[in-house]
C-alpha cells in the first residue's frame, strides 16, 4: 500500500486520468495485479497493488484473496470508496460479457460494499485498451473499449513529472547499479578492517559513522563514501556485523540519541528497557511514532549508492535496507521483490526470509495508514475525484 501523495491541481475525475496517475503512485507500472484507489470522503488516501490469483489455485485462493484485499482496505481509517484497475496486458475479444479477470471483480466489488466501501467504477487495463467491467452499454462504452491514454498528454502525469515523479517500466530488483571505479582499493580496505577487527566490531563506532553521514548534506555524504576509501570500508564492515544492520533503518528513523541507548541495551544478555523495546517496535512498524522520512530517504540512497561496491553479505545487508525502508513507506510490491532477490543469491539469508513471510501475510507498519505519520511523495495540495 502507497500513501498519496498531495496534490493541488490534480484531477482524478476520468478514468484516464486515473490510469495515467496509477504508475507514479506504484513508481512502475503494474503487470497481473489489482490496483486499488482507496478513497477517504472526496480525497484519495492510498494506492494498493496486489498480484492476481493464479487461475490454476482453484476458487479458494480467489476467495482468500478477495478477504485479504478487503483486510487491506480497511487499515487506512474510514476508507469511503474505491476505484479498482486490473492489469493484465492481454486484449479480450469484443464482448462486454468475456473481460479476463470479471469473476474477481464479481467477488470484489460485493464483498467491498458489505464491508462499508463503495466501488465508485472498476476497469481492466489491456496492452492497448481499457473497459469498464460495470458499463456494458454500446452507447457509452463501446465493446472494444477506449484506448490507453498517451501519458506523455494527460495533465496527470505532465504535473507529476514536473514534480519528480518518474516510475519504472518494472519494479526494481536492485540490480543496473554501476561499479564503482575504486571498488579494488574499498575491497582491499575492506579485508584489512576485517583482520584487524577479528570478529570484535566496534559497534558503537561504526554506528556513529553512519549517523555522520546521515546528518549530513546528502552530496557531502555521497562525496565522503566515495573519496574516503578507508571510511567506505568500514561502513562495508558494518554491514556484515546482523545487530549494526538492524538498527540502521532504527538510527535513521527515530535519531542517534535513541540509536546508542538501544544499541547499549541489547547488548545486554538480559534487562532489556523501554529503548530496546522502542527499537523492535520501529523495526515490526507497531510503533506508535512518526518516522523521519528525510533520513530514511538518505539512508536508502547511501544504500543504493554502496551496491555499487559491496559483495556478498554486504549485498544482502544493502538489499534487506533498501526493502525494509520501501516496506515502512508502504511500497510492498518493491520491497518483496528486493528481499527476493537476496534469497535468489543467499537463499538462507535469514531477514530476507521474515520479511518476505510477513509481506506475504499482508502485514504493513502500523503508520502506512496514518495520513499524520506515513511517507507522501514530495508533492504540494492533495489529490481528489
Amino acid at each position: 500500500m502507497t500513501t498519496t501523495p498531495s496534490a493541488s491541481g490534480f484531477s482524478l475525475a476520468s478514468p484516464e486520468e486515473v490510469l495515467a496517475y496509477i504508475p507514479h503512485a506504484l513508481g512502475f507500472y503494474p503487470r497481473n495485479a489489482v490496483v486499488l484507489l482507496i478513497m477517504q470522503g472526496q480525497g484519495l488516501a492510498a494506492t494498493l497493488r496486489v498480484d492476481l490469483p493464479r487461475p490454476e489455485n482453484g476458487t479458494d485462493q480467489a476467495t482468500r484473496w478477495v478477504a485479504q484485499l478487503v483486510h487491506l482496505v480497511h487499515k487506512v481509517p474510514a476508507p469511503t470508496a474505491v476505484f479498482a484497475a486490473i492489469y493484465t496486458g492481454t486484449t479480450p475479444t469484443q464482448d462486454h460479457g468475456s473481460l479476463p479477470k470479471h469473476e474477481l471483480i464479481d467477488r470484489l466489488a460485493p464483498a467491498l460494499v458489505r464491508s462499508g466501501v463503495h466501488v465508485r467504477d472498476a476497469w481492466y487495463v489491456g496492452d492497448k485498451r481499457w473497459h469498464s467491467y460495470f458499463c456494458a452499454s454500446d452507447d457509452c462504452c463501446p465493446a472494444e473499449g477506449f484506448d490507453l491514454p498517451d501519458l506523455a498528454l494527460t495533465e496527470t502525469h505532465l504535473r507529476m513529472v514536473v514534480a519528480g515523479s518518474a516510475p519504472e517500466a518494472e519494479i526494481w530488483d536492485g540490480s543496473g547499479v554501476c561499479e564503482w571505479s575504486n571498488k579494488a582499493a574499498i575491497r582491499e580496505n575492506t579485508e584489512i578492517l576485517l583482520e584487524e577487527y577479528a570478529g570484535r566490531l566496534p559497534r558503537e563506532s561504526l554506528m556513529r559513522d553512519w549517523a555522520e553521514l546521515l546528518a549530513a548534506d546528502p552530496a557531502v555524504a555521497e562525496h565522503k563514501i566515495r573519496s574516503e576509501e578507508a571510511f567506505c570500508a568500514s561502513l562495508l564492515v558494518s554491514l556484515q556485523d546482523r545487530m549494526l544492520r538492524d538498527i540502521l533503518p532504527y538510527l535513521a528513523g527515530r535519531g542517534a540519541v535513541r540509536a546508542v541507548g538501544a544499541l547499549q541495551e541489547v547488548n545486554r544478555p538480559s534487562d532489556f528497557g523501554t529503548a530496546a523495546s522502542d527499537f523492535s517496535g520501529f523495526l515490526l512498524g507497531t510503533s506508535n511514532c512518526t518516522p523521519d522520512w528525510d533520513r530514511l530517504d538518505h539512508l536508502w540512497y547511501l544504500c543504493r549508492d554502496l551496491l555499487g561496491v559491496a559483495e556478498g553479505q554486504e549485498e544482502s545487508a544493502l538489499l534487506c535496507l533498501l526493502g525494509w525502508i520501501n516496506w515502512a513507506k508502504g511500497k510492498g510490491s518493491s520491497a518483496l521483490r528486493l528481499f527476493t532477490t537476496v534469497l535468489e543469491k543467499d537463499p538462507e539469508y535469514r531477514l530476507a526470509q521474515l520479511m518476505v513471510k510477513l509481506l506475504e501475510t499482508g502485514e504493513m507498519p502500523s503508520w502506512v495508514a496514518d495520513p499524520q505519520r506515513a511517507w507522501r511523495l514530495r508533492l504540494e495540495g492533495r489529490l481528489s475525484a
